[in-house]
């Protein structure tokens, strides 16, 4: 029997942890975090900021509720993997668009590459996409799951204390993810564990 409270916590871990959030989150924590870009200027850092979010959350988001409001998308949730292959499209050119807009900028070097993961990720789940249902909130949060360990590992952070955090609300989100019904085991892991070592892998390069 499904528990109200169960629900409502799954949805909102869902809503706190969704793949439109999670690259903003981190190249707020690679900002504001304890990062070798702890010392940028407070301003380039909103600027920063506000170009990362407008173009993977902001964009992305209108984008979808356009082509929910064509009828192209008729569930917001996308349940169903063919409703994700136009949305999928829509992220990766919007995550193009803020690579190249942070491409010539030196002092952000570590977000250029961790947009690259990001949309490395997405390439990955259109293709997967195409003949089985992986887990796009497990996806982005395994990405930034590989980021922190990476840098951390690397010396360009001290992420240890917010990567266990992190590891603690991806397994409840994972838990969610399943107890909703949203996705398989196997889906929720094979998402984790390939946006993990895309991060690790391209941020390591």
């Amino acid at each position: 029997m499904e528990n109200p409270i169960y629900d409502r916590i799954g949805r909102a871990l869902s809503l706190a942890l969704h793949p439109f959030v999670i690259p903003t989150l981190g190249v707020a924590l690679l900002l504001f975090g304890p990062s070798i870009m702890a010392g940028t200027p407070l301003g380039a850092k909103w600027f920063l900021l506000s170009v990362v979010a407008a173009n993977t959350a902001i964009l992305p988001v209108l984008a979808l509720l356009l082509l929910h409001q064509l009828k192209i998308v008729p569930d917001l949730s996308l349940r169903s993997t063919r409703q994700r292959i136009v949305p999928l499209a829509v992220t990766a050119i919007c995550y193009g668009l803020c690579i190249v807009s942070l491409e010539h900028i030196a002092v952000a070097f570590l977000l250029e590459r961790f947009m690259i993961a990001a949309l490395c990720c997405v390439l990955l789940v259109s293709v997967v996409n195409l003949r089985w249902k992986i887990s796009l909130h497990m996806t982005s949060a395994g990405g930034l799951l590989g980021m922190l360990a990476e840098l951390s590992h690397s010396g360009l952070a001290n992420f240890q204390f917010i990567l266990l955090l992190f590891i603690l609300a991806a397994g409840a989100l994972a838990c969610a993810r399943l107890y909703m019904g949203s996705h398989t085991i196997a889906q929720v892991a094979s998402g984790t564990l390939s946006g993990a070592l895309i991060a690790w892998f391209v941020l390591a390069a």
